[in-house]
């Protein structure tokens, strides 16, 4: 059944009032982001290179993920003085962004940071994330002025299998016991979104602007999605169709990512390291659990669709390891970006072909949205199956070894055999050959360092 529309309000005139959000995260951003390559280079936080797997011809820097979160932030807090227009009187009429969601977001920050500067074990960056995720649900505020994520995220999942008899009426029979198991449901399903999201983008920064340009689709897809919903009423009591956080976060990582993404694109002069890509994908998850808490599954599942490369990549990596018998969190060079560099293709290339990779899964998760559930998630099952038999049959998930990538093409990263299965490898770079690295040395690198590594 599609959604009721009661009110006559554009998706212009819904994001106008929003739309300083976006100049002030992005001017920010722009900014900001040579003072920081700036800072990284006089105090030595940068990527040396190494002649073996870090091929690029001289030190680059780090910290781009301090400027695109500071940028973020700036977006954020200018919102506090935005009156939406919003035709629910029933709804807040300012924007009240969570502080669990900016907490959070300070504490993925400070832990890349802390490892982009000093290195840390992937337990402790696990830690890191897992304590965002619990900030994130612990100290968020519903509408009603309730602390912590609703249960609905949790009603999402358990409603239909009760419909279906596949479960009983718990919350019929043992009120009291339905809302302490739907909350617990809740906080495991915050903290795995956030936990997979955050490495999942790590997982994705592996070409120059290629984790950034993909979130800057991504976040045109989040921002989509919220404008639909916001011009369109849900005949549900208790549903947020007119929610100011979601358009304004959405905004705000849109215009931080853009800001960043041309010192980022290749040749790169900044990477965001592990403080931005585990950044941007906190963000995107917090986006998700946003989309899925007013327990509308169709909602949820077109905020997952839209975030969809960053979880085919992760997903086919842990396929090819388990299937090539080497242990999920040993690092290789089979993802989508990899094989695309062994087919020949530039940096660029591979970068613009990724950015339409994902264009797709934004526009599939706007699809979703108009459609029933079921066929929802039909089509997000057959889309999310041709992918991966597309992907064994053009050969990116068994690996044969011994077999170098082609000399023709772009240079990728070769393991290095000392390293450990549980650590994240040192950052690694592709370049698109040159006569001499005297002759380009603007020779930028692919970052790679992922908890499971890549």
């Amino acid at each position: 059944m599609l959604p009721t529309v009661v009110n006559s309000l554009s998706p212009g005139t819904v994001l106008m009032p929003y739309m300083p959000v976006f100049y002030v995260s992005f001017l920010v951003t722009v900014f900001l982001t040579p003072v920081m390559r700036q800072l990284a280079l006089r105090y030595g936080v940068v990527d040396e290179p190494d002649g073996h797997r870090k091929i690029h011809t001289r030190p680059i820097a780090y910290l781009g993920g301090v400027a695109t979160f500071i940028g973020w932030m700036a977006g954020v807090l200018v919102s506090v003085f935005i009156t939406p227009i919003n035709s629910d009187p029933n709804l807040v009429a300012n924007v009240q962004v969570p502080p669990g969601i900016i907490l959070g977001a300070g504490t993925v920050v400070l832990c890349g940071l802390i490892d982009d500067v000093y290195s840390i074990t992937p337990r402790l960056k696990l830690f890191g994330q897992f304590l965002g995720a619990v900030l994130l649900f612990f100290l968020s505020v519903d509408r009603s002025g309730f602390f912590g994520i609703r249960i609905d995220l949790a009603n999402m999942l358990i409603f239909p299998l009760e419909r279906h008899g596949w479960i009983p009426a718990v919350q019929l029979t043992h009120p009291q016991m339905y809302m302490l198991f739907a909350s617990l449901l809740s906080a495991v399903m915050a903290v795995l979104i956030i936990m997979a999201a955050s490495n999942a983008m790590n997982l994705l920064d592996g070409l120059d602007g290629l984790c950034s340009g993909v979130t800057s689709i991504m976040a045109v897809g989040y921002l989509a999605l919220a404008l639909y919903l916001a011009c369109t009423g849900v005949p549900s009591a208790g549903v947020a169709s007119m929610n100011p956080t979601r358009i304004t976060l959405s905004l705000a990582l849109l215009g931080a990512v853009l800001g960043f993404l041309p010192y980022n694109f290749n040749p790169a002069s900044i990477f965001m390291g592990d403080t931005g890509s585990m950044f941007l994908g906190y963000v995107c998850g917090a986006m998700i659990i946003m989309f899925g808490n007013d327990g509308i599954f169709r909602w949820f599942l077109g905020s997952l669709v839209i975030f969809g490369l960053p979880i085919l990549d992760t997903f086919l990596a842990i396929v090819r390891r388990k299937l090539n018998h080497r242990p999920v969190f040993s690092p290789d060079s089979g993802h989508f970006h990899h094989f695309l560099l062994k087919r020949g293709l530039s940096v660029k290339q591979a970068a613009l072909t990724s950015y339409g990779l994902a264009a797709m899964f934004v526009s599939f998760g706007l699809v979703i949205v108009l459609i029933p559930t079921s066929l929802a998630l039909g089509i997000y099952m057959v889309l999310f199956v041709w992918l991966v038999v597309i992907a064994f049959k053009m050969g990116m998930v068994y690996q044969q070894s011994g077999k170098a990538a082609p000399a023709a093409s772009t240079t990728a990263k070769i393991p290095a055999a000392t390293e450990s299965p549980l650590a994240p490898p040192a950052e690694t770079h592709a370049h698109t050959p040159a006569p001499s690295a005297h002759d380009n040395p603007n020779i930028m690198p692919v970052a790679d360092h992922g908890f499971i590594s890549k």
